[in-house]
């Protein structure tokens, strides 16, 4: 039989099944297995000719089709089939509201969620709507759902279980309250007790939504308490730790740890980045590549790759690329080769990183604007713009393009090509400019020594200048050695940063290059009077 496919094996079972008088509820059952099996092996295709070849059809049968033209994307086909179905269950329902989850349509989701007769309505169709609203950036939906139906369905006694919940928590994380959080989880302890080891997920879901809305005491209060833990208990509280930059803690927790998997030691290589603590990160991968228990994988080599480009290790990160063409990571996940480019980028290895992107055989809107702004930022700001326009035709683009773009000009003193694509975004390209492109047109201006349109154009924003946006102004004013708009610039990062010191060394900064020596002095006398410190300086560059 092992010589022998799987189809081959099935199909002389059906002549079998066929040969026998009364074989037909067997042989029901053997096709809706097949359809199954066809499904789960991504042989769609085969799954649909059985399923036509069917001499009867009971409910098992549709929904087995249903599901295999759910999972594997076929959205139209898997509507048409419904409609066609000559009798439907909650479990069809339920497929079909995630089907349509996954292309989007919540509003049709909903409009079948209020459709189910009250006989097949259950926790599964319940939960399948609110992970819906969910997985489609509509969470207070979800919410309201959830509150407006509790009463009714438990009445029906229908309950929440620890997948509705796991969905709940999420929503209540992207609306941020905590409130939400807490109202959510006094109905798990009523309803989830008796659960025991299966409500483990949804308690991790707890640490993990708690800590990320700032409320790390209660998270370690949830894991101490929990009776059973997994391996995905102690990643989200690990994960809780470097959230808030407790680098020390987690580590002393992934050491720890008896067992760990690919995520754990991804979770402490990319809290040891964001700490800035890249030389550590880097060990970690070189010892977790010398122990053959673990396997680095795809999120893994962007971490390095990371680290790399905050380092400029050049060497060390051509080596990571050798490897990820190695093990066929570099031709198979985008996500590698856009850390690729940023890390030749931040290593001023132009060349290299534009290879990288001309061999990707797939690029998203991250892979144009890393490759825009690494172009940009090593003075290749023509082969930059001639990227931009590539993705704008393509339309491969969102607003960090136009950051991308934006600063590219003004590392390069293309001020009128930049203004030109700044006043473009809203009429061509549909994009309201942010306070990000704001911030780059100000040190654009700054740049090419138009202090004075730099200086309007903060006073004409739609939005407050934060501090960013004044110190991009006063270093403007350093390099061009403007004082009267230094003195400007400093006094509203004073007002913004009471306890900085960067405003009253930009300004010491100017007085010293224009020969106001007294001047200069007097401001670096009362920094040390006041025992001001210079906070490190902010990025408004993020490409996502």
């Amino acid at each position: 039989m092992a010589s022998r496919s799987l189809g081959a094996w099935k199909f002389a079972n059906l002549v079998t099944f066929v040969s026998k008088p009364n074989a037909t509820p067997k042989l029901t059952v053997l096709q809706t297995k097949m359809i199954t099996e066809y499904g789960m092996r991504g042989e769609v295709g085969k799954a649909i000719h059985v399923f036509e070849q069917m001499p009867k059809r009971n409910q098992i049968s549709w929904n087995a089709m249903l599901s295999v033209l759910v999972d594997s994307g076929h959205v139209d086909s898997a509507l048409q089939l419904f409609d066609e179905m000559p009798q439907r269950n909650t479990t069809s329902y339920t497929s079909m509201i995630a089907c349509l989850s996954r292309c989007g349509s919540a509003l049709k989701a909903r409009q079948l969620f209020d459709s189910i007769p009250s006989q097949d309505q259950n926790v599964f169709s319940w939960t399948a709507m609110i992970s819906c609203y969910a997985r489609n950036n509509e969470p207070l939906e979800a919410l309201k759902l959830f509150s407006d139906l509790y009463g009714a369905l438990f009445e029906l006694k229908i309950l929440p279980n620890s997948h509705t919940f796991s969905s709940l928590l999420k929503c209540c994380g992207c609306i941020r309250s905590l409130a939400a959080v807490r109202q959510i989880q006094s109905l798990m302890v009523k309803l989830l007790d008796g659960e025991g080891e299966g409500s483990i997920f949804v308690h991790n879901c707890l640490i993990d939504v708690n800590a990320k809305l700032g409320n790390l005491v209660d998270a370690g209060e949830i894991f101490n308490r929990m009776r059973w833990k997994d391996l995905g208990s102690w990643n989200a509280m690990m994960n809780a730790y470097t959230h808030h930059l407790l680098m020390d803690k987690a580590l002393e927790m992934f050491y720890s740890m008896e067992e760990k998997d690919t995520l754990s030691w991804n979770i402490a290589m990319s809290g040891l980045l964001e700490s800035r603590r890249g030389e550590e990160a880097l060990r970690l991968f070189l010892l977790l590549r010398s122990r053959r228990s673990t396997e680095p994988n795809s999120s893994t080599y962007s971490i390095i790759l990371s680290a790399c480009a905050t380092l400029t290790m050049l060497k060390f990160g051509r080596q990571i690329h050798t490897i990820t063409v190695k093990i066929g990571l570099y031709s198979s996940n985008i996500f590698v080769c856009n850390s690729l480019i940023t890390m030749y980028a931040s290593c001023g290895s132009s060349e290299e990183l534009e290879r990288v992107f001309d061999e990707m055989p797939k690029k998203d809107v991250v892979s144009w604007n890393s490759v825009i702004q690494g172009l940009g930022q090593n003075g290749y700001s023509k082969k930059a713009l001639e990227m931009a326009e590539k993705a704008l035709d393509s339309k491969n683009f969102n607003h960090n393009t136009f950051v991308a773009i934006l600063t590219s000009c003004s590392h390069s003193g293309l001020v009128n090509e930049g203004l030109d694509y700044f006043h473009s975004m809203r009429k061509k390209y549909g994009i309201d400019p942010s306070l990000g492109h704001y911030i780059c047109v100000v040190d654009m201006l700054g740049r090419a020594g138009r202090l004075k349109e730099a200086h309007s154009l903060l006073g004409s924003m739609p939005f407050a200048a934060n501090s960013v946006a004044w110190y991009a102004l006063l270093n403007a004013c350093m390099i061009h050695g403007d004082t009267d708009m230094g003195r400007i610039a400093a006094k509203e990062l004073q007002i913004l940063e009471p306890c900085n010191a960067r405003s009253y060394l930009g300004l010491a900064n100017i007085y010293g290059r224009t020969d106001k020596i007294e001047e200069s002095r007097r401001l670096l006398d009362l920094i040390r009077k006041k025992e001001l410190r210079k906070e490190p300086g902010s990025s408004w560059v993020v490409q996502t």
